[in-house]
């Protein structure tokens, strides 16, 4: 069975709010990360081309591919 941890406290509020500065500061890190002028952007052109029917069927399996062709399920209303 996995041991269980106890919760860290900190007593103070000037700890805590130490702890707070640093957290953010690592966060602006990363997130105010500069780009290079020249730097290339996010492609957003395909990526692939589209499969066939005949080459999905290939790569999943006949069985899978009907399966999944004729499943009468209704999708998750979440998704």
């Amino acid at each position: 069975m996995a041991k269980e941890t106890e919760p860290t406290s900190f007593s103070s509020r000037e700890e805590r709010e130490e702890i707070g500065r640093r957290t953010n500061a690592g966060f602006a890190r990363v997130e105010k990360a500069e780009v290079e002028a020249n730097a290339g952007g996010i492609p957003t052109g395909p990526v692939a081309q589209d499969l066939s029917e005949e080459e999905i069927r290939r790569r999943v399996g006949s069985g899978n591919f009907e399966a999944a062709k004729n499943d009468l399920q209704t999708g998750s209303i979440n998704s």
